[in-house]
């Protein structure tokens, strides 16, 4: 129950504003047959369903919120409830089969009332085939019935999809909440301060985070750019060493280069006695690095850091292209000033 109670919670504090317009439609029964909701993973698209759920069903409303604990709720949030139904993509997309399940489901009476609410997981996965399926309902809903799209963003919908249902798109977690949800996590706070600078999308957080990549990543990548600073050309060894063996494929490769690219940030930022840094673990050489550098030579640095991701978008190779950058670097702080 506690699960549940955390899941209502969360819906409030990702999207409060969302919440609080669902509240007054459901409030004014003006709740329309579909809604494509569209954002980032971990944004709270499905939390925010799930809660429009519960507050339709919950038979202990709090303050017009869902209580959370009763039967409603739990069966809600754990999947049982027979009149709101889930789907999510098979595999790689969500297949007609399970449009036609959904339909038969439509074209049903509620079973315990006669409201009925469906999920549509990832709805851009929908094979072409399912989503021209999907259509007649969406266009001539039959009962009382709210089906949820969800969906990263409304481009990757069908035109005709887009067309029948209405959009909400759901505003980017603030970083203080992405924070402290690593930080729940057991995520370290300094490490969690440099994911909300990568991304804000959960799965490639979870991907960071799997086996203590990101941590791995920040004490290789501080090392490399302290020993590049000195004018020191051994950080073209651990390029070789330790940055390609965390370069295991093409996200890491990307993030291993924002990485690069936040070093350079850090440094304008503390030249202009700007207090939030991504690296706050190195602000002290940081910050001297800074004091003891010219603006013009910061720029520079800057100049080397921001083509790297365009270069790999152009298929150079990773290897070189940080080796490169570690040679330019290291020349240019040895000249002083």
């Amino acid at each position: 129950m506690e699960e549940v109670k955390n899941m209502v919670n969360q819906a409030v504090e990702k999207q409060p504003e969302i919440i609080k317009r669902f509240n007054g439609m459901i409030a004014n029964q003006h709740l329309a047959h579909a809604y494509l909701l569209t954002g980032a993973d971990g944004i709270g698209k499905k939390e925010v369903a799930q809660w429009v759920a519960m507050r339709l069903f919950c038979i202990n409303l709090q303050g017009n919120q869902p209580c959370g604990v009763c039967e409603e709720c739990t069966r809600i949030m754990s999947g049982q409830h027979p009149d709101v139904v889930e789907v999510a993509p098979d595999g790689q997309s969500i297949k007609v089969g399970q449009v036609r399940f959904l339909k038969a489901e439509f074209s049903k009476s509620g079973v315990e009332g006669s409201r009925k609410v469906f999920i549509i997981e990832h709805a851009n996965k929908m094979t072409t085939s399912a989503a021209n399926s999907l259509l007649k309902f969406i266009e001539e809903p039959s009962g009382n019935v709210t089906a949820f799209l969800l969906s990263e963003s409304r481009s990757l919908m069908l035109p005709t999809i887009i067309s029948r249902t209405e959009i909400i798109e759901l505003k980017p977690l603030q970083k203080a909440r992405l924070i402290q949800n690593l930080v729940e996590r057991g995520v370290l706070e300094s490490n969690a301060k440099i994911l909300v600078r990568l991304t804000n999308a959960a799965d490639e957080i979870d991907q960071l985070l799997e086996n203590d990549w990101i941590n791995d990543a920040h004490k290789a990548l501080e090392k490399w750019f302290l020993t590049a600073s000195n004018g020191d050309i051994t950080a073209f060894v651990d390029v070789q060493t330790k940055l390609m063996a965390l370069a295991k494929d093409r996200l890491h490769q990307e993030k291993i280069l924002d990485l690069m690219l936040l070093y350079a940030m850090d440094l304008l930022e503390l030249k202009f006695n700007q207090k939030e840094i991504a690296y706050e673990s190195s602000r002290p050489r940081l910050a001297e690095l800074a004091a003891q550098t010219t603006v013009n030579k910061l720029l520079m640095v800057s100049d080397i850091m921001l083509p790297l991701r365009n270069k790999l978008n152009q298929n150079i190779n990773f290897q070189g292209i940080v080796e490169k950058a570690t040679i330019e670097l290291c020349n240019l702080f040895k000249m002083r000033g």
